[in-house]
Order: C-alpha cells, then structure tokens, then sequence
C-alpha cells in the first residue's frame, strides 16, 4: 500500500464532501449575496445578541484577521448594523 496515494488518504474525502457542502450553500446564499462564512457568522448573530468578536472567532476557530473583513462586507451589506 503507498500511504501517499491520493485513495488512501483519510483527508481527501473529507475535503470533497466539504467541497460539495460549500457548493450547495452557494446556491442557497448567492442571492443574498452571502458566502458560506458570512452565513456562519449570521447564525452567531442570530444565537445571541452583542456577543463579543472574541466568541466569534473562537466558535468560528478564525482569527480575527480573517473575521473583520467577514464582518465589514456583513455591515455594508446591511445584514448587521
């Protein structure tokens, strides 16, 4: 068995089921004009009110450097104030 052919690694069905996932939520959320990580913090928001950046980045394992742009586009698209 070669460990490093691409059928014998653990990751890469993962990486495809994730593919296809991301790929229908496309379909969902383009008229929204939101992606997937936008929506993922939408779901934060719509938990719970004025949760600290802090807890979304660590619910959402980003880093904040990643999450301001998400949430800058989410402001000027009017979803959140």
């Amino acid at each position: 068995m070669n460990a490093l052919h691409l059928s014998n690694q653990l990751c890469f069905p993962f990486y495809s089921i994730s593919k296809e996932i991301t790929k229908c939520y496309r379909l969902l959320l383009e008229p929204l004009q939101l992606t997937y990580p936008h929506y993922l913090v939408m779901l934060i928001l719509w938990e719970q009110d004025q949760i600290p950046m802090k807890a979304i980045v660590s619910r959402l394992q980003l880093d904040s450097g990643t999450l301001t742009p998400l949430i800058n586009k989410l402001i000027t698209l009017g979803n959140i104030s």
